[in-house]
């Protein structure tokens, strides 16, 4: 059996790739050892960033659909000392999931959903692609390369196959196969901290919780510190702590009698599911091997605060995919495949530290001495407790820079000299800066900029684009075979304030790759460098 690309895992990456392949015209098998789903709701934050991925490829509307949330419900993170107890502190419009809301810097505000709804949104999608199949029951058996191609021998109800793609991209999660195969090390951190989680029953919780709405309850006090919060329908609950030190894994009678002491209240509950795992700070020293490459889990592991993991799986999916698209179509070079390492690497690095400076403030070293009493003194502890929580996690919850403001550097960003603003992970200024983020803005008809973006490279040609020039890139994109959609936007101030160039070049992810307000360089090399062919087209005059 042949295929384009192999994918290795059906994941959230796995899957995420598959669909930006079929987008772009490319066919894909992807290969899964395990049966998914279950009730682990591993990731239950898609971020804004990923949800303008989902509208990219037509699926925001099924995850909404698909949240066991309604769009009123509250986005708020509630800091308690238990689910029946006194609140601390409150973060409203937490990882900006606020639905009733419109946010000029993004199109779709972030959704709260298990990651189990979220695969189950992608399947969907990938069942109704012709050039997508997915293989459920295979498992990776080793790889070899040769310059055509990959070919993975695959374990199938006790046989072996062999299936041959021209790439292969290892999606397989933590204990990565595909990673061991192409001898790439993790390094950093290993299971600096166990973790204890709990999937629970408790019918008719959400009613009688005195708390206020919110979509987890972090309970502060001296005997069940932890997370909970609703996770799916008919009162199903997640229950998530710490274990410190040599603490052991709870069995079932201790996790009962935990979630019973941060519940605080006599409310019967069933578990349904438990899980102790370790988090990790760690990194890949290589995210490729000629025509392997590695995405999500199996490159970059870290902890789960502030909701980064699956979503910058899907990052690296997005980046990959429209890269390996642009190669298989004919008008991608190597250079384009070298610089998804260069770009997704350097921003992993960034976020796996800023998800275990959140890891750093947990539930259990906010405990104090008496803090849930009824006396005045109590009452102060709490309100310093309170404190201590606004200002040391409104970066966990608000962090939008980290969302918004990663910036790529690679050899297929054309930089123009302009220095970056002093990196604040609470502030993102929109700007057009080649690496950055395309700045979003709604037009005066309603619709998101970012749906006017083609499927490939678009061109942005503000009230000053000379008719000209614009042709001439058109015509260099056309003889290089580089799929390039012009839009045309006069009469917007607000696009040339965000932009800062009558003429910005956009790639497939969303990315700037050039701008300028004339051309500055050659058009055939300027489209020969941001497809990653540059090397054998050398910039002439212009």
């Amino acid at each position: 059996m042949n295929t384009s690309v192999l994918i290795v895992g059906a994941g959230p990456v796995g899957l995420a790739l598959a669909v930006e392949l079929e987008r772009h015209g490319i066919d894909s098998i992807v290969l899964e050892q395990l049966p998914r789903g279950g009730r682990q709701p591993r990731a239950k934050t898609t971020n804004v960033r990923t949800m303008a991925h989902f509208r990219r490829w037509g699926l925001a509307e099924q995850v909404r659909r698909a949240s066991p949330l309604p769009d009123s419900y509250p986005r708020d993170i509630i800091f308690a000392t238990r689910l029946f107890g006194q609140e601390l502190a409150r973060f409203q419009n937490a990882f900006f999931g606020d639905q009733q809301l419109r946010d000029e810097r993004f199109p779709e505000a972030a959704q709260w959903i298990p990651q189990y709804k979220i695969e189950a949104v992608l399947r969907e999608a990938i069942a109704t692609k012709p050039r997508t199949s997915l293989l459920f029951g295979h498992r990776l058996c080793r790889l070899r390369q040769d310059e055509d191609g990959v070919v993975a021998t695959v374990e199938r109800d006790g046989e072996e196959v062999e299936l041959r793609a021209r790439y292969l991209v290892g999606a397989d999660g933590g204990r990565s196969e595909v990673r061991t195969q192409i001898d790439a090390r993790m390094e950093g951190d290993a299971a600096y901290m166990r973790n204890f989680l709990a999937v629970y029953r408790a019918p008719g919780l959400s009613q009688r919780v005195p708390l206020s709405r919110a979509i987890s309850y972090w309970l502060v006090n001296p005997d069940a510190p932890a997370v909970t919060g609703p996770m799916d329908e008919d009162d199903l609950w997640f229950f998530s702590t710490q274990l410190k030190g040599d603490t052991p894994a709870y069995d079932l009678d201790e996790a009962r009698r935990r979630i019973g002491l941060a519940i605080g209240a006599d409310v019967p509950f069933d578990i349904l599911e438990t899980d102790t795992w370790s988090a990790h700070r760690l990194l890949a020293n290589r995210y490729r091997l000629k025509r392997v490459f590695l995405a999500g889990d199996a490159c970059h592991l870290h902890p789960p605060m502030g909701g980064y993991g699956m979503n910058m799986g899907i990052g690296d999916a997005v980046d990959l995919g429209w890269k390996l698209a642009a190669v298989l179509n004919g008008w991608g070079g190597e250079v384009l495949l070298d610089s998804y390492e260069a770009e997704r690497r350097a921003v992993a690095r960034l976020v796996i530290e800023e998800a275990a400076e959140n890891y750093s403030f947990v539930t259990h070293h906010m405990v104090r001495e008496a803090m849930e009493g009824d006396d005045p003194s109590c009452a102060a502890i709490r309100n310093e407790i309170g404190r201590s929580i606004t200002a040391g996690k409104a970066r966990e919850f608000h962090a939008i820079n980290v969302v918004l403001g990663l910036r790529y550097e690679s050899q297929v960003i054309v930089a123009d000299g302009m220095v970056a603003p002093t990196w604040d992970p609470m502030v993102y200024l929109p700007d057009a800066r080649p690496g950055g983020l395309a700045p979003h803005h709604w037009l005066a008809d309603g619709s998101s900029l970012y749906d006017h973006f083609g499927t490939d490279f678009t061109l942005l040609a503000l009230d000053g684009a000379q008719a000209d020039e614009v042709a001439r890139l058109e015509a260099a994109a056309d003889r290089l075979g580089m799929p390039l959609t012009v839009v045309r936007l006069a009469g917007d101030p607000a696009l040339r304030t965000l932009y800062g160039a009558e003429m910005t070049l956009i790639r497939p992810d969303q990315h700037v790759a050039w701008r300028a307000d004339c051309l500055d360089h050659d058009p055939a090399y300027l489209v020969a460098r941001i497809s990653g062919v540059e090397p054998a087209i050398p910039e002439t005059s212009t």
